[in-house]
Formats: structure tokens, sequence, C-alpha cells
């Protein structure tokens, strides 16, 4: 109960420090590594005005990855509101071809999916996120329990997950010490698939760092290296 308790307060402090509105635009520069190894590099670049928000990713291999391309381009918008983040469009292209596409019908309830050659409407429920907008919500979100309900989409499926927050940490970044608020997927019996999010409180609660575990058990860290903000 205590570090439970711990664990809810350092997430309202946090998120506390994020009530002030950040910049209107950002951008963030990552390292993508595999294991000590940087094998590629990414850029995001969130936008929000009047309400809306627009977030555009992209991530590319370099060096001696190089030879496998991989050119990944992202971009989620829709509105802010009380609860944050609420998603109206996503889209992945991949090595200059549509991947996935989700398109969010809110006053419906549905969402739909293409995925391919493949298109399919599903229940919308809420708490539901795209794969690139999830991270930027807690930059508006109001205070969650230390553990709370999530719902994410790539394009193929709406998956239910749970959160927790496992409380403050220091990280080492190229642009120096960061206090951190560490949030980890709650990973039921029989699932491989890891991600976890470390939020910069002196940042507006930015995702600084984006650690995903594949169901290979390989593992793929983005950490940041640049943040430029623009009014």
């Amino acid at each position: 109960m205590r570090v439970m308790l711990l664990c809810l307060l350092c997430l309202v402090g946090a998120l506390a420090q994020a009530a002030a509105a950040p910049p209107a635009r950002i951008e963030i520069r990552y390292a993508v590594q595999f294991g000590t190894m940087t094998i590629g590099e990414g850029r995001d670049v969130f936008e929000h005005r009047n309400g809306r928000y627009q977030v555009r990713s992209e991530s590319k291999t370099v060096g001696l990855a190089a030879v496998y391309r991989l050119d990944v381009k992202r971009e989620s918008r829709g509105r802010i509101d009380d609860d944050g983040l609420r998603p109206e469009f996503f889209e992945e292209i991949r090595n200059g071809k549509t991947k996935r596409r989700v398109n969010f019908d809110w006053s419906k309830r549905q969402a739909t999916l293409f995925d391919g050659e493949n298109t399919k409407v599903v229940e919308l429920p809420d708490n539901t996120w795209d794969s690139t907008s999830f991270g930027y919500n807690f930059t508006f979100a109001r205070p969650q329990p230390s553990d709370f309900p999530v719902n994410l989409t790539d394009g193929r499926r709406i998956s239910d997950y749970r959160y927790s927050i496992l409380g403050k940490e220091r990280l080492e970044t190229q642009i120096g010490t960061l206090e951190t608020l560490h949030v980890k997927k709650v990973q039921e019996p029989g699932d491989k698939r890891g991600l976890e999010v470390w939020l910069a409180q002196d940042h507006h609660n930015l995702p600084v760092r984006i650690r995903y575990v594949g169901k290979d058990g390989r593992v793929l860290d983005s950490i940041v290296t640049r943040i430029d903000y623009f009014n």
C-alpha cells in the first residue's frame, strides 16, 4: 500500500508540472539502440494549437544497419480534451508505402483499421491511443492511479493492456541527467511483448526513452539526444 501511494504521489507531482501547456512545437531526436549498438535514429515533431495536436515520427537505420534499409514514418493527429490526447487519425508508412492506417470515429465509438489490403471496423473503447500518440498523452493527461488500463492500436487491432507507474528514476542522456517517471506495461502470463516509457519531469513529461521488447525477446531502446522548443 505504501509503495502504491508513493507511485501515485509521484505521478500527481509530475503531472502537476505539466499543467502549463508545452510550447506549440517540440522536436525530439533519439538514438535507437539494439544492445550496445546504435542501429538507427529517430525524430519526433509534436505540435498543438487550438485544442488540436499532430505528431509526426520518423525513424531510419544508420551505420552498418543501414544496409537493411528501414525508413518508418508515423503520423497521429486529433484533439486534446480533459483526458489528454484523443486520436482521430493514425498512419504508418514503411519505405515509402502505406502499411497501416486507423480512422477513429468517437461519435459512433468505432475505429476503421486498414492493414495492408484488409479493412475492418471494430469497437472503439475509452482510453484508446495509437502507438505514436500514447507517449505524448502524459503531457496533457490528468493524474491516473498507479495501475491503469490502456487500449493501443497499430492498425492491426486494438489491444487492451494495463500500465504501472514504477516511480521516479534518473536517466543519463546526451542532454544531461533527467529526472523521469518510469511507466511500464504490465505483462500478463504468456505475453512476451514489453513496452516502457520514461517521461522527463522537467520537460513537460515528454517521452525521452522508449524501450520495446519483441515477442522474440529482442530489445530496441530509443533514448533522447536532443530536444528543441518552438513557440
